[in-house]
């Protein structure tokens, strides 16, 4: 698809995707999920979710993804700040939420391995990189909640 500028040019558009993801935290650890061998960017670790489908919310969109993923359902929490990832073509939009679980027979579907890891322990991986982001936001929450309490 392109649109034409002011002056009759022609600009390709950029395809925008929002991926709705979970940070998933129990008994003061989080999960981190390490994506399969055949998948795109194979092995890295990532907060689990999908790409939001049309005609859905974002909640419902993550909802979706980590009972397909997991076969889990998570009580959806605070929003995050965007994390985006410029592929030149496309922008990818990754938007975490902390969730709880809500069932507790995690099932790997899509994923080799998972891992609970506290908060000081996520650095320790090799994440996509467009979840370094969300790690940096969901331990500055974290500090912001101690702040509060």
């Amino acid at each position: 698809m392109k649109i034409k500028g002011m002056v009759g040019s022609e600009m390709p558009v950029k395809l925008v995707v929002k991926v709705p993801c979970a940070v998933i935290e129990h008994e003061g650890k989080v999960l981190a999920a390490q994506r399969s061998a055949t998948l795109s960017l194979p092995l890295k670790w990532e907060f689990p979710g999908g790409k939001l489908e049309e005609d859905e919310t974002e909640e419902e969109a993550l909802n979706r993804e980590i009972l397909e993923e997991l076969n889990v359902e998570v009580e959806i929490g605070v929003r995050l700040p965007l994390s985006i990832r410029d592929d030149g073509w496309r922008e990818i939009q990754l938007v975490p939420f902390v969730c709880q679980l809500l069932t507790f027979d995690i099932q790997l579907i899509d994923h080799e391995e998972i891992r609970w890891l506290t908060p000081d322990q996520m650095y320790d991986l090799d994440w996509a990189e467009a979840d370094y982001a969300i790690i940096e936001n969901y331990l500055a929450y974290l500090e912001s909640q101690k702040q509060n309490q």
